[in-house]
């Protein structure tokens, strides 16, 4: 190259978000990033004929021959520093004249470029029309138009478009005012469904508009660049008085979707809507008036009406996702979505009225796969809960498994089944591969990054599982089940006051003078009492009622909790049910009652009870069971298992 000439080129600015902040928090970990980020930068602009023009402290500039090597460059370089360590980057590109001189660059190109990577959301790419025009036919570089920009210093306002990354998806501008934050690319892509109203006039319908919207979250979970909540957490905002934008805050998401259904007859009219919860703007509304039958071309509509007006492209494998049917008959899915809203409540009584529900719908559509994953999960869930002998429950749920792996080898769903089933049967080596499997396949089952993280706490990666933990809580964030198993782990991995704030938000949400409140406090005086805390065990123990854990913390007497536990079981003898000797076990536990305790697990590990899996994870809740006294159950329990 000349020392002195112009020429067109690609100017690429890449900037290090908050660096400053990095730097004053933990010096060693950000020039650990700065590090890394510059190992990246140099290792790609090799490949792509990049020339790195100079780093400025946390930031750098390059200079590239065309378009489309600046874009590639931009991309690699964003979903690389995705991978942990992670960096916050934005980047931002323009092309035109520039004159290089001395190994410098000058121009009025090279402003643009730095002015556009400052508008940039972090682990964005924004680009100018003129680059955008040069890639806009290249498949792999797509990218949108997000709006049109006066920037400093330059006459002409400047389109701006973004490119699609895995860890950056656009959404259309909309102004916010001085307190409203702007949506960023990373946050528009996050969606909560609140349920559907039941407008028909019978209230028993309300199981079909609860699964009218648990049906939207499945297809809009089907385009990979949303992040949609599950159906648990919306739940609890059916007919709440809260706003919008209070529930798009609750719920960590910018964008709401509501509606109604009113279901008359072989009719059904849906009305939806979608919102932006921090402006509180509609983006969106449709209403369907149609037969029945058209169900699903309804669910699938709407999916597509909301990939369209936030500028998404769909893959030929989502939109091929989306057009599936799972089933013809539409007494079937009646069937299928009752059994699925009764499974999500884990009690005894539920889950075999909805197994009756799925049965139904196998009888009539002998092809329903996700309906055979269903009944299969009832046994599952039955046997790991104790409900019912896991020698007969977990035989009934592989033989349902493999009917629905027939039917669709592909369902997510179905291999979240094959996983559970594997982690029952104690091979956890082939329940990991499956599990990871089920979500690459469906990222939006909460269910599996619980039972995925549970085996990671029994292997003793305690880190690991908290990563898992948030990865379900991302879409699934007022899960209680999951927010406790995740609260254990942050006692395995030491970390207290995480502990301690977690359990005080579920303390928080649980309704005022009730049961479950009662039961929350009962948990935190557990967990204070791990911590060597006494007096706020004794604190938390008052406000739970529970004169048994006062008693024992006060005394040293435990009498009351073991009383509680013999008459609880000796109702279970008197009715002739059931008893799962891990959970009379892990009872006992609780009310420190240890010889029981230990009797119980002994007998569970002979019978290869699924629960005992739980033994391996150092429980809080265990009062008066030191772990040195059950190295020989773990020990007896780790013999089973193909880790």
């Amino acid at each position: 190259m000349p020392e002195h000439s112009h020429q067109l080129a690609a100017i690429l600015f890449a900037d290090i978000v908050g660096y400053t902040a990095m730097m004053q928090e933990n010096e060693e970990a950000a020039v650990e990033k700065i590090n890394r980020f510059r190992e990246v930068v140099e290792l790609v602009a090799e490949e792509l004929n990049g020339k790195i023009i100079q780093y400025y402290g946390d930031g750098s500039l390059l200079l590239f021959q065309s378009s489309t090597d600046a874009a590639e460059f931009a991309k690699l370089l964003q979903e690389d520093l995705q991978n942990e360590p992670r960096v916050p980057v934005r980047i931002g590109i323009h092309m035109g004249d520039v004159l290089v001189h001395s190994g410098n660059i000058f121009g009025d190109v090279v402003n643009i470029a730095s002015r556009i990577q400052a508008l940039a959301p972090v682990g964005g790419i924004y680009i100018s029309e003129m680059v955008y025009r040069n890639i806009a036919n290249k498949k792999e570089l797509e990218s949108v138009f997000i709006r049109e920009e006066k920037l400093k210093n330059v006459k002409i306002p400047v389109r701006i478009y973004e490119i699609l990354t895995a860890g950056s998806q656009p959404f259309v501008h909309h102004p916010a005012s001085a307190d409203e934050p702007l949506l960023t690319s990373t946050l528009a892509k996050s969606i909560a469904v609140l349920p559907f109203a039941n407008l028909s006039s019978d209230p028993e319908q309300d199981y079909f508009s609860d699964g009218l919207t648990e049906d939207i979250i499945t297809q809009l979970s089907k385009i990979r660049a949303y992040k949609v909540i599950s159906r648990t957490s919306v739940m609890q905002y059916k007919n709440s008085p809260k706003s919008i934008k209070q529930i798009g805050k609750d719920l960590g998401v910018a964008l709401v979707m509501e509606g109604s259904v009113q279901r008359h007859g072989d009719q059904v009219r849906i009305t939806a809507q979608l919102i932006n919860a921090i402006t509180d703007e509609h983006i969106w509304a449709d209403s369907y008036d149609r037969p029945l039958i058209d169900i699903f071309s309804i669910q699938r509509e709407v999916a597509l009406a909301i990939a369209a007006v936030l500028n998404t492209t769909l893959s030929h494998k989502e939109t091929r996702e989306l057009d599936y049917i799972p089933t013809s008959d539409l007494q079937a899915y009646d069937y299928y979505l009752r059994g699925k809203l009764l499974m999500e409540n884990r009690n005894k009584t539920d889950l075999l009225t909805a197994r009756e529900h799925f049965t139904q719908a196998v009888n009539l559509d002998k092809t329903f796969a996700i309906a055979y994953s269903g009944l299969a999960d009832t046994y599952l869930l039955s046997s790991f809960r104790g409900y019912e002998d896991p020698v007969m429950t977990l035989w009934q749920a592989k033989k349902h498994i493999d009917t629905a792996s027939s039917l669709d080898s592909f369902s997510g769903e179905t291999q979240a089944s094959l996983g559970y089933w594997y982690f029952q049967s104690f091979d956890w080596h082939a329940a990991e591969i499956t599990y990871r499997r089920s979500i690459s396949l469906n990222a939006n089952q909460s269910n599996v990054y619980l039972w995925l993280a549970i085996l990671l706490q029994a292997k003793g990666e305690h880190e690991e599982a908290l990563k898992v933990y948030d990865m379900g809580a991302e879409i699934n964030p007022m899960w209680d089940f999951l927010l406790k198993n995740k609260i254990i782990a942050l006692v395995n991995n030491n970390n207290k006051e995480a502990a301690l704030e977690l359990q005080q938000k579920l303390i928080d949400k649980a309704p005022s003078g009730g049961q479950l409140k009662r039961k929350r406090y009962e948990e935190l005086s557990r967990l204070y009492w791990t911590f060597n805390d006494k007096e706020e065990a004794i604190a938390a123990a008052k406000k739970s009622g529970d004169l048994g854990l006062i008693k024992f913390y006060t005394d040293g007497d435990h009498s009351l909790l073991e009383k509680r536990q013999d008459d609880h079981y000796n109702n279970f003898r008197l009715r002739s049910e059931y008893i799962s000797q891990f959970w009379m076990g892990l009872d006992y536990a609780h009310a420190g009652a240890r010889e029981k305790a230990l009797e119980c697990f002994n007998n569970a590990i002979a019978l290869k009870e699924a629960g005992i899996a739980l033994l391996l994870i150092r429980d809080f809740e265990f009062l008066n069971i030191k772990y040195l006294s059950m190295a020989l159950i773990t020990r007896k329990v780790k013999q089973l298992i193909n880790f």
